[in-house]
This record gives C-alpha cells, structure tokens and sequence, in this order.
C-alpha cells in the first residue's frame, strides 16, 4: 500500500472518528493518528510503543482490557462508552469502536470517537449508589451497568454470564459481630464478587445475604464461593458460611440493552423473593417469561380495578414520645394475588403500563369510604394517610376525580393525609406542588414518602410543600448499624425540622431501634414494634389520643 492509499484511508476512518488507533497482540500502539493533544494531552506520535491501556481512565481500564481479549476471536467492539486518561486529570468520555483484522497480522484497528451524545456519559463515582457495607452497587445501578457491559462484551466475542449468591447464615453471623467486624466480613465478601466480576465492579448486593455479579464464563463461581467461605474462616475462627449460587447466560440474544436491564432487575428481584429458579438458563428465557406474565399481571390489575378486588389494611404510625397513635397508613392487600408478587410490585407495574391513576383512584375510593365508616363508630379515629403515585398526582383528571369523591363522601379533610411516593420520577413538579398546596389549604396533609431512596428525594424536599417526610428503611437500618448513619439521619430530621417539616422513620421493628430513631431527633415512627397492619383499626383503640 502506498503511502497516499494510506493517507486516504485514515482519512476516511477520521468520517466517524476523532482518533484511531492500530494495536499488536499484546495491545501496545503500532499506529496512532488524529486528535491526541485534546483529548489526550499527547501527540499521537509519542503514543507508539505505549500499552493502549495506559491511554484508557484507571476506573474503565480493566473493562477495556477484557473487551480487547474478547475480541481476539474475532469479536467486535462496538461502540462502547469508556473514559480516556486525558492530561491534567481530565477523563474525557469516548465512545470505542474496532475489532481485529486478520489480514494484518491480527493486529486490532480500533476507532475513538469523543462526545458520544448518543449513548450516555458514564456516570461519576459520586453519582453512583452503592451499599455502605460492601461497597457494591445497588441494585438500580447494578442492573443498568451489567445490562451494558453485557452486551458489550457479548458483541466482542464473549460469553457474558450473570451469578445469583445467596450467602447462608451471614446475617446470623452479623447480627451477633460488632460494627467493625460487621463491616470487615461484608467488605471481605463485596471485595470477592467485584475482583471477579466483569471491569472489577459489576457485582451488587441485593438484600442482607443476597448478591449477584456479572462475570465471563471463564470464572469459576464454585471457585469464588470457596474464596468467601475461606475468607468467613479466617476472619472469625472458622466462622461457617455457605453460599449458594445459581448462574444464567446473559446472552440478551435480538434483546435491547434497556430490556436486557430489565430482564436482569426481574432476575434478582425473583431471586430475592422466591429463590433459586432452575428453570431459567438465560436472560433471554427471563425476558420471555416476564412479558408473559406482565400481560397476565395488567389483565388482573384491570380485574381488580374493575372489580374493587383488594383489601385494605390499617398500619400505626405512633408519636415516637408517647407511642400514641398519630395517624394510619393505610396498605393495599391484592385477593388472589400471584405467589411472590408484593403490592409494590404490581403498584410499579401499574406506573409501567399506564393504568397507575385508575389503580390509584380505586384504593383512594376504597379507603375514604373505609375511614367514613369508621368514623360513625368513633370521632377518636386517628387520621389515615393514602399512598399516591407521582404519576397520578400530575393527572388533572385524576385529581378531578379525586375531588368530586372527597365531596361526595363529605369525609372531613383533616382525617386524610396522602402520601406520595417515590416510585415514579415527577416531571412536572411545579404543577404536582400548586396541587399539593390546593389539599393542604383544604385541611389535608401530604408526605413525602421513601426519602433518602432516591436521588429525587432533596429535589422534591426543595420544590415540594409538605407536612411529613418519611425516611426510607434502609436510611433508618443504616442509622442503627453505624455511627455515620445515626448521623446522617439525625442530621437529615434536624434538617426537616429547621423548614417546619416533621419526620417519620419506617421498619422500627424492635425497641432497640425506636430508641435510635428517638435519640436522632425523628418525630414518628412505623413498624412491628408498634403494630402489624390489621384490618380493623380499632384494635389498637388504647393508643388513639383522647379528647
């Protein structure tokens, strides 16, 4: 090849790249052209002899070493979002392309492509949530990133799997461990799962001795599961863990990565809830399955619109002082619901697919005429909060509807507080406030649910008028586990309290708990140490306040 075919070549590979790159077996640059000094710091003639890697952020480094290893077998990279080593700290965000070429020595020709607006940035390590035991990601984030990273690595050449763990007797072990040890085993057990995962750190944990990490079929899961036994024995004189694992080809074959992500969230919430699934091999048999059942799921939740087919249950929320009751959670009991499905569950469906406002009007209706009911037998019932979806309190004909059924019933405002949860992102926050503010000016109070789960929650706190905010378990779990989170929570409730907000804590399941939630300052609290949900709310009569 001449040295002009060569020219007009690069030339043409500079159509949809910004910078490109030809690399021997062992990575390191044979070739290299286009823009280095902007997003490298570096003239590209400088770059020959360095090791591709060098050239790639610390953080992505790992995950593209194992893309070019499974593009040897002629795999492609396709257009995969990393970070560059730029100059002076700077982490441009790349889009990577390329594969081998066998007429060329095998050598790899790969193109580099800056400001990939059509995939998103990498997200920084502060924007991602992750567990404060293990340090591994939580289960949002993990499904998004193993999703990606899965199919990336399929489409190189590899065989992407994703490993379901579930750790025998570590919660035992940790309830009976100090915070130190506590953290030590878990950090122990989230150092394992990530040094074996796809990039160092596609692994989360998804509830106390659940976990899941996406990996390549080459390692060995019996393997890592002896490493976390071994490490438990060390650690606590023999202490005996025994994980159990369960493993499924993350092929996402003809699949979106947003339904390869979705697939993977369905996996591990079915892991959690149900356990191991021997009947699913592959994400794609989950993506079947799930659409399956979610269309069985919509026709019974427009069954149980229709038919009012649900059961209301009434949770205390007590006075953290006096442990008298301040107002009634009411929650949602589906009849003949499927196995291993939850409330919440079927409520997020329902946000899924739309029909979220008819479900929401359905529960409203059937709690208001509950709480009238009640109170013909006694004025001393305390008030009974409704949870609502972001979603329906941005419909103007739900809030319509709403209003016409809080006239018809004549139910006093002052015994309905509403709770908006968390679940669905409001978009329109200005309209949702004018219509929080309209309820709150007519006697009814509003509380923001689930805060401290969600990125949105100091957002809504800043844009949203409220009465209550109620911390979300885990927030509360945290603040009795550590010092750090007795912290924050109590700083979170002081907080509130400084914008005249009151604060309740959920899952203060015991005594133990009550008192940290007490000593940090939270105003109310929710959960077993005060009452399971019952059907009749006149059973906790002896803490309604009096007069």
């Amino acid at each position: 090849m001449s040295e002009r075919d060569l020219d007009r070549f690069v030339a043409l590979a500079f159509c949809r790249a910004d910078l490109v790159f030809e690399l021997d077996d062992d990575f390191q640059v044979v070739f290299a052209a286009g823009a280095g000094m902007p997003l490298l710091g570096v003239n590209p003639k400088t770059m020959k002899g360095r090791s591709f890697l060098d050239l790639v952020a610390p953080a992505d480094r790992r995950m593209a070493g194992e893309l070019l290893e499974a593009a040897r077998g002629r795999g492609r990279i396709d257009d995969v979002v990393l970070r560059l080593n730029g100059a002076n700290h700077a982490m441009p965000p790349v889009a990577l392309g390329g594969y081998r070429v066998p007429d060329f020595n095998d050598h790899f020709f790969l193109a580099v492509k800056s400001n990939p607006v059509f995939q998103s940035e990498p997200p920084t390590e502060a924007e991602i949530k992750r567990d404060s035991e293990t340090g591994l990601l939580d289960e949002a984030a993990y499904a998004t990133l193993a999703a990606e990273r899965a199919q990336a690595f399929q489409r190189a050449g590899g065989r992407p799997q994703i490993t379901l763990v579930k750790i025998d007797k570590l919660n035992d072990l940790t309830r009976k461990l100090g915070v130190s040890e506590r953290k030590e085993i878990c950090a122990a057990v989230g150092q394992i799962l990530a040094e074996n995962s796809l990039g160092g750190d596609t692994a989360s944990r998804l509830d106390t001795d659940s976990f899941s990490y996406l990996h390549a079929d080459s390692v060995d899961t019996e393997e890592v599961a002896l490493h976390i036994s071994d490490a438990a024995k060390k650690l606590f004189n023999g202490a005996d863990l025994r994980p159990r694992s369960q493993t499924l080809d993350a092929d996402g074959a003809g699949m979106t990565e947003q339904q390869v992500a979705k697939a993977i969230a369905h996996t591990i919430r079915q892991y959690c809830e149900q356990g191991e699934d021997s009947k699913k091999k592959s994400l794609a048999q989950v993506l079947k399955t799930l659409v399956s059942d979610t269309i069985d799921t919509v026709s019974y939740l427009r069954k149980v619109v229709g038919g009012r087919d649900f059961d209301i249950v009434f949770m205390p929320v007590c006075d953290m002082k006096t442990e008298r009751i301040h107002h009634f959670e009411a929650l949602t009991r589906f009849r003949d619901g499927k196995p291993g499905t939850s409330p919440y569950h079927m409520f997020s469906l329902a946000e899924e697919v739309g029909i979220i406002a008819d479900l929401d009007f359905a529960v409203c209706e059937a709690v208001i005429r509950a709480v009238v009911a009640h109170l013909r037998k006694s004025p001393l019932l305390p008030p009974v909060a409704i949870n609502l979806s972001g979603m329906s309190i941005t419909s103007m004909t739900f809030i319509g509807e709403l209003k016409k059924l809080i006239a018809r019933t004549g139910i006093q405002p002052h015994k309905l507080l509403f709770e908006l949860t968390e679940s669905a992102r409001i978009h329109q926050i200005t309209e949702a406030n004018r219509v929080i503010q309209q309820f709150r000016q007519s006697g009814i109070r509003f509380c923001l649910d689930d805060f401290g789960s969600g990125s949105a929650s100091f957002d809504y706190l800043n844009a949203l008028d409220v009465d209550i905010v109620k911390f979300d378990g885990p927030v509360v779990k945290r603040a009795c586990g550590s010092d750090k989170g007795s912290d924050l929570l109590a700083s979170m409730a002081k907080m509130c309290s400084g914008m005249g907000v009151r604060t309740c804590a959920e899952m203060v399941e015991d005594k133990r708990t009550a008192a940290r939630v007490t000593a940090c300052g939270v105003d109310f609290g929710q959960g077993w140490q005060f009452g399971a949900p019952h059907a009749d709310p006149f059973v906790f009569t002896e803490r309604f306040v009096r007069g």
